[in-house]
């Protein structure tokens, strides 16, 4: 679900999800699941002093992200490109791999100065517009966040070897997510704050391969929804897409971020092994 308003504090900018659903729920549709465990979701949650008045501990923003690496995030880049210049200290940034992330002895912290987080470099300057159910032609909505010690105890999971072609089309693809629930349209503005935590699993078919960055899913029966950004998409056990908008009504729409493409693919293998050096790539 792309970002609905952006906050600025002396040129860092945090995005915080504002916008409606109604009645929706996390990966609408979707199954609470122990399996997936190389995903995870990350969290920006309230610290003491935020200008928000939200008690310390409170999850504000939320996405999906998956271990591609032992020290490597993938996730939606309408995400990371708000926390490339870093993440204000009144904030903390984490991840839990847990199927209930709430617990909080589950969190990993992550480092939040610039560099932690990298987008593709298709993004515009001004980020992408957001709540229209639809892609933005040439920008590829992938982001990568760098931990800073490796987790041993998961595998993470794989890139697609292949690329999707239009003989895929109509087949059924598993995809994960964090999503969040706001069943009250006049309750609280933060949708986080309906943020269960839990790990939801599901299944749609490939709709449109629209272009090398986009491909729309149908809506049979999964729903993506606030939080289930960055969730992968699992097609014969690899990533070949991210969940990157499901419209304002978590109904309407399923665009993803595709991974499977060379290009997208060279740049995710590249940037880590830039990071961590050679034999750093996820293959």
């Amino acid at each position: 679900m792309k970002v609905a308003k952006l906050i600025a504090w002396s040129g860092i900018a945090l995005s915080l999800s504002v916008g409606w659903v109604s009645e929706a729920d996390a990966l609408v549709n979707g199954d609470v699941t122990n399996a997936a465990k190389a995903v995870g979701t990350v969290m920006i949650v309230a610290g003491e002093g935020n200008p928000f008045g939200a008690p310390p501990g409170v999850v504000l923003v939320n996405v999906t992200a998956t271990l591609i690496h032992p020290q490597v995030l993938l996730t939606a880049g309408h995400f990371t490109f708000f926390g490339t210049e870093g993440v204000p200290p009144f904030l903390r940034l984490v991840v839990s791999f847990s199927p209930t992330a709430l617990d909080e002895s589950t969190w990993i912290a992550i480092d939040q100065g610039p560099g932690t987080q990298v987008v593709h470099p298709s993004f515009p300057p001004g980020g992408i517009n957001d709540g229209d159910g639809l892609p933005e032609p040439g920008v590829a909505d992938v982001g990568l966040i760098f931990l800073d010690s490796p987790i041993t105890d998961i595998e993470p999971a794989k890139l697609a070897e292949e690329r999707l072609t239009h003989g895929d089309i109509g087949d059924r693809m598993k995809v994960v997510g964090y999503g969040t629930t706001v069943p009250d349209p006049n309750g609280p503005q933060i949708p986080a704050q309906h943020f269960d935590g839990l790990r939801r699993i599901g299944s749609s078919t490939l709709g449109t391969l629209l272009d090398e960055n986009w491909a729309s899913f149908n809506l049979d029966p999964v729903k993506i929804c606030y939080g289930d950004s960055g969730g992968p998409t699992f097609h014969e056990g690899r990533i070949v897409a991210i969940a990157s908008d499901g419209a304002a009504d978590c109904a309407s729409a399923d665009w993803r971020a595709r991974v499977d493409t060379h290009e997208v693919k060279s740049w995710i293998k590249d940037t880590i092994r830039a990071r961590f050096g050679p034999g750093g790539g996820n293959d």
